[in-house]
């Protein structure tokens, strides 16, 4: 169990590592059409241990049918480090929400947790390079490799506070609209 915990915590630091030179480069790589409810199925999956371990249970409501095209490996790598920094947010238990729906003609996926929300004092600069307030661990490029991502796929992302104060990010992304399947 801990050596596929290291196993997919070096990947994730690989993966970043690419985006970052993708982003130096202004490379895109390929994208396919994708259930949004199967991008953030992996990324719940991915952080299950995790969260099992905190005592943070993690509720998925999204419809089959919202699909976009995405490139899936860094999307999925947002929604990774929304819930990655919503477990943060909550090591004594808690709840994350990811909730989805359609929107004039684009869908809106919202992640909220029970949390102590967004530090004041890192509110304005949340989407910066190097921006971290009161974090164990990370460099505070998540989130600003998150926005690039969401940015390049047509989207915006931003954050609020949900019910009770805690934080909720939104991800905007265009809809795809496919024919009805027989």
């Amino acid at each position: 169990r801990v050596a596929g915990n290291i196993h997919r915590a070096s990947r994730r630091i690989q993966q970043m590592l690419q985006d970052l030179l993708d982003l130096s480069k202004g490379r895109a790589g390929s994208r396919e059409v994708c259930s949004i409810r199967e991008v953030v199925d992996a990324a719940v999956e991915a952080y299950s241990a995790e969260s099992e371990r905190h005592g943070v249970r993690v509720e998925v409501s999204l419809p089959e049918d919202l699909e976009a095209a995405v490139e899936r490996a860094r999307m999925e790598r947002v929604f990774s480090n929304l819930i990655g920094n919503a477990l943060e947010a909550m090591p004594h238990g808690g709840a994350i929400r990811i909730v989805g729906h359609r929107e004039n003609g684009a869908m809106l996926v919202e992640v909220s947790d029970t949390g102590p929300g967004i530090p004041a004092e890192i509110g304005d600069q949340l989407f910066q390079p190097f921006a971290t307030a009161g974090k164990k661990s990370g460099l505070g490029l998540g989130l600003a490799l998150s926005r690039q991502t969401v940015l390049e796929h047509g989207g915006d992302i931003w954050a609020g506070a949900a019910e009770g104060g805690s934080a909720k990010f939104s991800v905007k992304l265009p809809v795809c609209v496919t024919e009805p399947r027989a």
